[in-house]
C-alpha cells in the first residue's frame, strides 16, 4: 500500500478544488489480482547510549535506503522520489531521481546510505527509577512516572529544575534495605514497536528479587537478571515494570544498581518523521484513441480515450487532459486528481464517448498523468543501554559541646556556672556526615528552653545575637541568613535546603557542619540546664530523613553552683632587734572548703610608709606607683580551698619615720 506524508495529505485537503466528477469505465479483467508496487526500503540500525537520567551520551546510527524494481518483466523509469523531514540525515537532497531499474537482480536496486547529521530525539524513552522509600510504591505510581518520563522529550537544559524527583538512592548501614526499580518505557514512534527485551543485571549485594507489577509483557527471573518482554507497544504507550529487591551493608561503600539493556524493532523512522512526500514512477503502459465517424452524420465524430495496463503493477492514473490544438482551452476528459483510478494488472479505462465535428481527421493533445504505487518499509533495529546508579550509605551523626566564658572556665570545672550570675554560653552543635551521600538539606535543632526559665536562645532580630551566630562548613564560614532561623521560646533551629544550588554546596562525605550561637543564662538559681539537641539531614534525591539524636549520656549538662568566695587577708608587724627594723608579714587564706571556692587572679598590694626602706622578701613583688610614691604588689593565681599564703619582708627606718604607718594596707 502506497504511503505518503501526513503533511501532503493535510496540505492536499486545504488545497483541494470542488470535486470534479470522474466518469468512464473501468474494465478489469476475467482473473483480477493485486498488482506489484515499487519498494521503498529503509532499514536503520541504532545504538543508542543513556546515563541514568535519560540523557543522550552517544548514538550510533547507520541508515540504508533502497528502492527495489520487484517486476522481472517490467522495467521502470523516471523515478522522482521526494522526502519529507530529511533534515535530521546527511542525505544530500530531500529529492531522489531514479532515471531507470531494471527487472535483474544487478540492475533493479538504487541503495543509497545514510547517517544522522544532528541529534535527533530518542523515540524510545526508557528510564528508570529507583526508590529506597518505604512509600516508593505510592511516589512510583503510574501517573506520575508517565508525567516525569514525557519531560525526556525536551531538551536537558529545560527540563532540569522543573523535573519533580522520583527517585531516592540513600540507604542505611547495617540494616534491611528493601530497594524498588521501576523500569519504563514509552513509545514515541509513528508505529508500534515490536519484539521488545529488556534486561536489567542485578548485582551479587541483593537478594529476595521480586517482580511486583508488570503493565504490559511478560517479565522473569532469571539468575542475576530481570528479562521483560513485549510482544508489541503501541505509538505514546508506557509500560512500567517494578522490582523490588533487599540489601543490607556494613561499610560506607556505594553499591551498583545494575546495568539495563535494551533491544526492540520498529516500523518507523529513528530519525523521527523521515518519510516519503511524493512519488512519480513510470512503468509499460498503452494508450489509444478510437474516432469513428457516424455513418448517417458525415463529419460528425464519436472520439473515445482507452488507457491499459499491461504492467504487473498497480497503476494510478490522476489526470488527463486531451483537447484539440485550435481549443487548448477545452478539455474533453475529466479525471479528479484527488480521486485517482486504481487500474490492477491487465485493467483498462475507457472514457466517456464525446462528439467532435470536423471535415478533416481529428488531432487531439493528449496529457495523460500516472504512476505506479509504492510500497514503503521502514525497518528499525534499535538497542539502547542505560548507566547504571550508586546507592549510597546515608548516615549522620551529632555532638553537643559548651563554650563558656574564660573567667568562669578559670573559676569553675568543666559544664558548671555561678548561681545568680549573668553569662552566655556558645553552644556548639556539629552535624558530621559519615555516610557517603551528600547532604543537600541540614537542620540543627536544640529544645528544651521552656522547661529551664533562666536560660534563653539567642534573639536573631538583635544585631547582636545573630552577628554572634555562626555556621561553619568543615572550619570555614558560610553565610547564615535571617530566614534560616526559627526561634520559639523552647527552641532554636537553623535549616538549610537545596544546598546543591547555593554557593555552599552539598554537604560531602567526612564533612562537618558547625552551628555555634550564644545561651543566656539570666540570674539561673541552682540546679542543672540539659536540653535535648536534634540533628537532621536529607540527601539528593530525597530519601528517607535522616535523624541522630544523642543519647542522654552524649548530652552535657550544665550545672549551676551556689558557691560563694569566702577568705581571710591580714598583715603582722614585728620589730626585730635592730633598731628601726621591722617585719612585715602578709598573709591571704581560703576560708571555702569545695573545689567552687577557689580564688583566682587575686590581688594583694601594701603601701611602704614614708622614710622607710624595704627588702628581704619572701616573695618578689611587682614595685608599682600607685598612691604618688612605692607600692609593692603581688598577684595571686590561684588559692585552693583551705589554703593560705604567707608573704614576708623587711623595712627599716630612715631620718624622720613613724612605724605606725605601716599598721595601715590597701
Amino acid at each position: 500500500m502506497p504511503l505518503f506524508g501526513a503533511g501532503e495529505k493535510e496540505k492536499k485537503k486545504e488545497e483541494k478544488k470542488p470535486r470534479r466528477v470522474t466518469t468512464g469505465e473501468i474494465i478489469y479483467p476475467d482473473e483480477r489480482r493485486k498488482g506489484l508496487s515499487a519498494i521503498i526500503k529503509l532499514a536503520e540500525s541504532v545504538n543508542v547510549e543513556q546515563d541514568h537520567y535519560g540523557n543522550i551520551e552517544d548514538i550510533n546510527f547507520s541508515g540504508q535506503l533502497e528502492v527495489i524494481n520487484p517486476s522481472t518483466n517490467n522495467r521502470l523509469w523516471d523515478i522522482v522520489l521526494k522526502f519529507e523531514n530529511v533534515g535530521a540525515t546527511n542525505l544530500k537532497s530531500p529529492e531522489i531521481e531514479i532515471k531507470e531499474l531494471g527487472t535483474e537482480e544487478d540492475n533493479n536496486t538504487y541503495t543509497e546510505e545514510f547517517k544522522l547529521a544532528e541529534k535527533v530525539q530518542n523515540l524510545l524513552l526508557i528510564k528508570e527509577y529507583i526508590n529506597t522509600l518505604s512509600n516508593a510504591d505510592e511516589i512510583l505510581r503510574y501517573r506520575n512516572i508517565e508525567d516525569n518520563i514525557l519531560t525526556l522529550k525536551e531538551p536537558e537544559s529545560e527540563r532540569r529544575g522543573e523535573e519533580k524527583s522520583l527517585e531516592s538512592f540513600g540507604i542505611g548501614i547495617g540494616q534491611l534495605n528493601t530497594v524498588t526499580f521501576a523500569i519504563s518505557v514509552y513509545n514515541l514512534f509513528e508505529k508500534p514497536i515490536t519484539n521488545l527485551k529488556v534486561i536489567k543485571s542485578v548485582p551479587s549485594e541483593f537478594e529476595n528479587i521480586k517482580i511486583t507489577d508488570s503493565s504490559e509483557g511478560y517479565a522473569e527471573v532469571e539468575g542475576d537478571e530481570v528479562e521483560w518482554t513485549i510482544e508489541e507497544l503501541e505509538p505514546e504507550r508506557l509500560a512500567v515494570l517494578k522490582i523490588k529487591a533487599d540489601i543490607t551493608v556494613q561499610t560506607k561503600d556505594a553499591v551498583s544498581t545494575g546495568t539495563i539493556k535494551v533491544s526492540y524493532n520498529g516500523a518507523s523512522s529513528f530519525t523521527g518523521g523521515l518519510e516519503i512526500e511524493t512519488f512519480e514512477g513510470y512503468t509499460t503502459n498503452k494508450h489509444y484513441m478510437d474516432l469513428v465517424e457516424r455513418d448517417e452524420e458525415p463529419d460528425m465524430w464519436e472520439c473515445e480515450l482507452v488507457f491499459e495496463n499491461p504492467s504487473e503493477f498497480d497503476i494510478e492514473f490522476y489526470d488527463a487532459n486531451v483537447y484539440a490544438p485550435e481549443n487548448p482551452d477545452k478539455s474533453y476528459i475529466t479525471i479528479d486528481p484527488d480521486y485517482p483510478l486504481l487500474l490492477p494488472p491487465n485493467a483498462m479505462w475507457r472514457s466517456p464517448m464525446w462528439e467532435y465535428e470536423s471535415e478533416d481527421y481529428p488531432a487531439f493533445r493528449r496529457e495523460l498523468s500516472f504512476r505506479i504505487l509504492p510500497e514503503f518499509e521502514a525497518e528499525v533495529v534499535g538497542e539502547t543501554s542505560l548507566a547504571e546508579e550508586q546507592l549510597v550509605l546515608a548516615s549522620i551523626t551529632g555532638i553537643l559541646t559548651y563554650e563558656f566564658p574564660e573567667e568562669v572556665a578559670k573559676r569553675f570545672p568543666e559544664n558548671t556556672l555561678p548561681s545568680y550570675e549573668d553569662n552566655d554560653v556558645i553552644a556548639i552543635l556539629t552535624l558530621e556526615n559519615n555516610g557517603s551521600a551528600p547532604l543537600d538539606e541540614i537542620k540543627l535543632t536544640q529544645r528544651g528552653f521552656s522547661d529551664y526559665p533562666d536560660f534563653s536562645p539567642p534573639n536573631p532580630d538583635d544585631p547582636e545575637d545573630f552577628e554572634r551566630m555562626e555556621l561553619l562548613v568543615d572550619g570555614e564560614p558560610v553565610d547564615l541568613d535571617r530566614g534560616d532561623i526559627r526561634v520559639t521560646k523552647d527552641m532554636i533551629q537553623v535549616s538549610k535546603f537545596n544546598l546543591r544550588n547555593t554557593s555552599i554546596g552539598m554537604i560531602e562525605a567526612d564533612s562537618k557542619v558547625e552551628l555555634r550561637y550564644p545561651i543566656h543564662a539570666i540570674q539561673p538559681r541552682e540546679g542543672e540546664f540539659e536540653a535535648d539537641v536534634i540533628y537532621n539531614a536529607n540527601t539528593y534525591p530525597l530519601g528517607e530523613e535522616l535523624e541522630a539524636v544523642p543519647v542522654p549520656e552524649e548530652i552535657p549538662i550544665i550545672s549551676i553552683v551556689h558557691v560563694r568566695r569566702k577568705f581571710r587577708v591580714g598583715k603582722e608587724i614585728i620589730p626585730m632587734k635592730a633598731e628601726g627594723k621591722y617585719k612585715i608579714i602578709l598573709f591571704v587564706t581560703n576560708l571555702g572548703d569545695a573545689k567552687e571556692n577557689e580564688i583566682q587572679n587575686f590581688t594583694i598590694i601594701d603601701k611602704v610608709p614614708d622614710n622607710f626602706k624595704y627588702g628581704e622578701f619572701s616573695i618578689k613583688p611587682e614595685i608599682i606607683d600607685e598612691y604618688g610614691e612605692d607600692t609593692l604588689k603581688w598577684e595571686i593565681e590561684l588559692l585552693e580551698p583551705e589554703q593560705d599564703i604567707e608573704i614576708t619582708y623587711t623595712i627599716t627606718g630612715q631620718g624622720e619615720y613613724h612605724p605606725s604607718k605601716a599598721q595601715l594596707t590597701y
